[in-house]
């Protein structure tokens, strides 16, 4: 169940048969037959969902363009430049920068739209907190980045630009090329799908601990619960507006790596 249906079980419950949110309450949604929680069916609608408003958005903004923007193309371009200035051009460069731009922006706008599911009303579950979805995104952008560093340096001397550090001492090079494969290589896929999904996941669980807290406190009646109760209200209050900055700033930060990680794909030197 969702937040939100976490939060009525324990109105329901009114505090005697408390259960404490888990996994399967924050994220989990549909059951087969005998029980056993299956693949939830509401994050590939919100998801779906997600792609159909950012296309609508983007197609109104560029509808009817002019040299005098109208609000709609106001938010779109802001929304694009924002991406291209600050991040595409800003780390790749003038003319990778405006190559990559509409990639980086699609990404961002993607990631963040479904990210702040997690506090729209009634959705409340940001899809990105489902580990397949940053898994799948951080695999996308570790193929591209893998064939365009091929594609510019050939297969050897990618993985040359990757791996071997000029000027140092040749024994070095039995410590640091390890290394520097390792990370450039191996790690980089996995540190953007933990990051997007450590924040989200623990972000939503977070909410739904302090608003399931409320209600299980208003739920056991008294005087001094229901003053103790305003504590976890205020606080997921609080950690909704958190929540907010987090969606946004962990957009960004990926859009951001995968930039840093074309620029060096794309480099002609380590």
């Amino acid at each position: 169940m969702s937040l939100l249906s976490a939060v009525m079980l324990a109105a329901e419950d009114g505090g005697s048969e408390f259960e404490a949110p888990t996994v399967e309450h924050s994220f989990f949604f549909d059951k087969i037959a005998n029980g056993e929680v299956v693949s939830s069916v509401k994050a590939m609608v919100l998801l779906g969902l997600g792609v159909i408003l950012i296309m609508a958005f983007y197609l109104a903004a560029s509808r009817k363009a002019a040299i005098v923007p109208g609000k709609m193309q106001f938010a779109g371009e802001s929304a694009y430049g924002f991406v291209r200035n600050g991040v595409a051009i800003e780390i790749l460069g003038g003319t990778n920068g405006r190559k990559w731009a509409g990639f980086l922006a699609t990404l961002f706008s993607f990631i963040i739209i479904q990210n702040l599911w997690g506090i729209v009303p009634f959705a409340q579950m940001p899809v990105t907190s489902h580990f397949a979805i940053p898994v799948l995104l951080a695999l996308t952008v570790w193929f591209i980045y893998m064939f365009v560093g091929i594609q510019k340096h050939g297969f050897f001397g990618f993985f040359k630009l990757m791996c071997y550090i000029p000027g140092i001492p040749a024994a070095m090079h039995l410590l640091l090329i390890p290394i520097e494969f390792l990370s450039n290589i191996i790690l980089r896929p996995f540190t953007l799908a933990i990051r997007l999904f450590a924040n989200m996941f623990a972000g939503h669980m977070l909410i739904t601990i302090a608003a399931v807290g409320t209600l299980y406190l208003w739920g056991e009646g008294g005087v001094l619960n229901y003053i103790l109760g305003v504590l976890p209200f205020v606080g997921s209050l609080g950690l909704v507006f958190f929540e907010l900055l987090i969606c946004s700033l962990q957009a960004y930060v990926f859009v951001l790596l995968t930039a840093i990680y074309l620029e060096s794909s794309l480099a002609d030197s380590h």
